[in-house]
């Protein structure tokens, strides 16, 4: 199993399974998410994402619904709906996320946000640094913004398309992402 940590915003992740181990019908990932961890809101067009609680509580909003998820609880935002978890117990919680169908690209932005955040590339909230970096994640991830920052993210994406980005992209998997994954 591969295990991947990112320092700044306390996450270590865990894939028990990956695109390529189930041949495309899930990522599954075990996730170990520090106090004040999170995400914005987003959405996926592609794939739902659900959560399971292993160890503590994590606040998980999906649609217009928050809910606090303790040991055993679950909660499934289908693909399209908006959707965010956070850690505001003051304590690591542990959870399982599963994708379905399986995202690769999703997989390889969480090694590359990772590996910025080791390579002191990523800013205090964990996104990258570098615009051109925010791009291709974001383009790769296949996790749409909501609010405000939809509007900078079309820019992003379209910086993510310009023949620098992808000769970007194709280092940041090469030094990111082990390839027999």
């Amino acid at each position: 199993m591969e295990t991947i940590v990112n320092p700044i915003i306390g996450e270590k992740i865990i894939f028990l399974e990956t695109s390529k181990q189930s041949g495309g019908k899930k990522t599954l990932m075990e996730v170990h998410l520090g106090p004040k961890g999170g995400n914005p809101l987003h959405y996926h067009k592609r794939f739902s994402e659900s959560f399971k609680i292993i160890e503590g509580q994590l606040n998980v909003r999906v649609g217009k619904e928050t809910k606090i998820l303790k040991p055993n609880d679950t909660a499934t935002a289908p693909t399209g709906t908006v959707h965010r978890f956070f850690n505001t117990s003051g304590e690591t919680v542990q959870f399982t996320c599963e994708l379905t169908p399986a995202s690769e690209g999703f997989e390889n932005v969480l090694r590359i946000g990772c590996g910025l955040a080791n390579d002191g590339k990523a800013a205090k909230n964990g996104l990258p640094k570098g615009l051109m970096h925010m791009g291709i994640t974001m383009n790769m991830g296949e996790g749409y913004s909501v609010g405000i920052f939809s509007i900078l993210e079309k820019f992003f994406r379209f910086l993510a398309k310009t023949p620098k980005a992808k000769k970007i992209e194709k280092e940041l998997l090469a030094k990111y992402c082990n390839p027999t994954n």
